[in-house]
C-alpha cells in the first residue's frame, strides 16, 4: 500500500482545538513524555506561546486538504531540533506518521538551522519507532527519561532505502 501524499502547513489559531483533541487522545497520553492529560487552558496557554515562540516550528499535515496530525520542531542552541509528531486517531495505521516526518525534515533544511533532529519515543510505542526508522532516523544508544532516542542528519532524505543529500 502506498502512503498518501502528505502536506505541511503552519499551524494556525483555528487548530488549537484539534490539537488538544489529538494531545488528549488516549494512546498519545500513554506514550507522551508526561503521561498526563492536559486541560483546555494549559493547552490554550501553552499553543499560544508555542505559536509566539521562532524556536518552535508547529505544522499540521493534512492529506487532501484534511487535517490528519502535527509535527513539531523545537529548536535547542546546539542545532538540535526536537521533534514531535502526533497522528490524528482516525488516520493512524497508513504510513502518514513517516510521510509527515519526511515532509518535516524537506520543510526543515529550507527553513531552519537545525543540523541534527532528535526525537524522544517511548519504547513500547512500536508504530512510532518504526515511522521514525522509515523516515530515515536512527536509534541511538542513549536513553532520556526512559525514552528511546533516535536521530538523523538533517539534508538526508530516505527514498525506498536509498539515502540522498540535497545539492551544496
Amino acid at each position: 500500500m502506498t502512503p498518501p501524499l502528505v502536506t505541511l502547513r503552519l499551524a494556525r489559531d483555528d487548530d488549537a482545538d484539534r490539537l488538544l483533541e489529538w494531545r488528549n487522545d488516549a494512546d498519545a497520553v500513554r506514550f507522551g513524555v508526561s503521561g498526563r492529560h492536559v486541560t483546555g487552558e494549559d493547552h490554550a496557554r501553552w499553543f499560544a506561546t508555542r505559536r509566539r515562540d521562532p524556536s518552535v516550528h508547529l505544522w499540521i499535515a493534512e492529506v487532501d486538504g484534511t487535517p490528519v496530525g502535527q509535527v513539531r520542531v523545537d529548536d535547542e542552541p546546539d542545532g538540535v531540533g526536537v521533534v514531535s509528531v502526533a497522528v490524528a486517531p482516525a488516520h493512524r495505521g497508513r504510513g502518514i506518521g513517516s510521510e509527515m516526518l519526511r515532509a518535516m525534515a524537506a520543510t526543515v533544511v529550507a527553513e531552519t538551522t537545525v543540523c541534527v533532529l532528535k526525537a524522544l519515543v517511548h519504547p513500547d510505542n512500536v508504530q512510532s519507532i518504526r515511522a521514525f526508522e522509515r523516515a530515515g532516523f536512527g536509534m541511538t544508544a542513549s536513553k532520556e527519561g526512559g525514552f528511546t532516542v533516535l536521530e538523523r542528519a538533517v539534508g538526508e532524505e530516505r527514498t525506498q532505502g536509498r539515502i540522498s543529500r540535497p545539492p551544496v
